[in-house]
């Protein structure tokens, strides 16, 4: 199998890179900023097309996690690179399906259990989840994580692909 992971340079893409590496399976990991490793790794810089869009002609899955880190202070800086960085790259992704001859027939992308609201009273889950962000004692960043889920998952859905199935998985 042919597995593309955008982001893939992260602390779960490496994991998962190395899972399909070890299971046999051919593994390109499309990162900002590359590095030797045992499956092909090619840059990009999550906004264009330029230079990596091949990479997804003939790929049976396309998994992405791409993203900054989140592990920073929630300043106005890191916020608009959170946000622009998940946002930018699901839709250079769109547009790099729409370029390819064959499409990869399932294309994932990760988002964020922060998407639902604060709740010990049960679960929260992607079949019976409420939003969040509306609790009236929830904190700006609660908000924030909630809008930045919402937008990412906006731009998934709205790419115009030829035929992949899509999934959205939810990473906490």
């Amino acid at each position: 199998m042919r597995i593309v992971i955008p982001g893939g340079s992260g602390q779960a893409g490496q994991v998962l890179a190395a899972h399909f590496h070890c299971a046999g399976h051919s593994v390109t990991v499309l990162s900002r900023t590359p590095a030797k490793s045992p499956w092909r790794t090619v840059e990009w810089n999550g906004r264009d097309t330029d230079g990596w869009a091949g990479a997804l002609d003939g790929a049976d899955l396309v998994i992405n996690l791409a993203g900054r880190s989140v592990n920073c202070r929630y300043n106005d800086r890191n916020r608009r690179e959170i946000l622009a960085s998940r946002v930018e790259a699901t839709g250079a992704i769109g547009r790099a399906i729409q370029q390819t001859a064959r499409p990869p027939a399932i294309w994932m992308n990760a988002s964020t259990a922060t998407i639902y609201r604060h709740a010990l009273d049960r679960p929260m889950d992607e079949a019976t989840g409420e939003l969040g962000g509306a609790e009236p004692d929830a904190p700006d960043t609660w908000r924030f994580s909630i809008d930045v889920a919402t937008q990412w998952e906006r731009a998934f859905f709205a790419a115009v692909t030829p035929h992949p199935a899509r999934s959205r998985c939810a990473v906490p």
